[in-house]
């Protein structure tokens, strides 16, 4: 089953005290690129359910349309790896390693595994580049201060500005 309807994508998108579900319009692009342009600071959403992050069940707002500042999005949950891989970083012809990873980011706790081509450097991956966002595969996302309400997908998009500690699991 397709993710993306007459161009729009399903997401959860979520800041440091919201869940904002809903759709976004990608055309031909991926939502990973379109995060990382920078000819744009703000993501037009539609069908918009709000709800705080320590009560997802409980929606407080719904709009048909908004627009969410990108800066402010700490991470954005997707329903299949394919949504949340950049359109310009797919190299299927290198070999790729899964390393796992545990970040901390405004109230979350992430758990997930990382793709990554030769020696991880920790501090280039998370300056170098253009991706202001990076895909971490078979993710759980829990809330810091009540663990038990956990977020997972297939793939999240980590903005890398909104990390605070970044951890890779020594290599087995």
């Amino acid at each position: 089953m397709s993710t993306i309807r007459g161009g729009l994508l399903a997401a959860d998108f979520f800041t440091s005290d919201y869940r904002m579900s809903g759709h976004v319009e990608t055309g031909n692009r991926r939502l990973a690129d379109i995060l990382s342009d920078r000819l744009s600071d703000f993501l037009l959403l539609e069908d918009i359910y709000v709800s705080r992050i320590h009560k997802p069940g409980e929606i407080v707002a719904n709009y048909t349309t908004g627009s969410l500042i990108k800066d402010q999005i700490t991470f954005v949950v997707l329903p299949t790896e394919a949504d949340g891989l950049s359109k310009d970083h797919a190299y299927p012809y290198l070999t790729r390693q899964m390393r796992e990873v545990f970040l901390t980011v405004p109230s979350f706790e992430i758990r997930g595994s990382l793709k990554v081509v030769g020696k991880l450097n920790l501090q280039a991956l998370l300056a170098i580049g253009t991706d202001k966002f990076m895909p971490l595969l078979n993710t759980t996302a829990s809330l810091s201060l009540l663990p038990q309400v956990q977020f997972a997908g297939p793939v999240i998009l980590v903005n890398k500005s909104s990390v605070e500690l970044f951890c890779v699991a020594d290599e087995g």
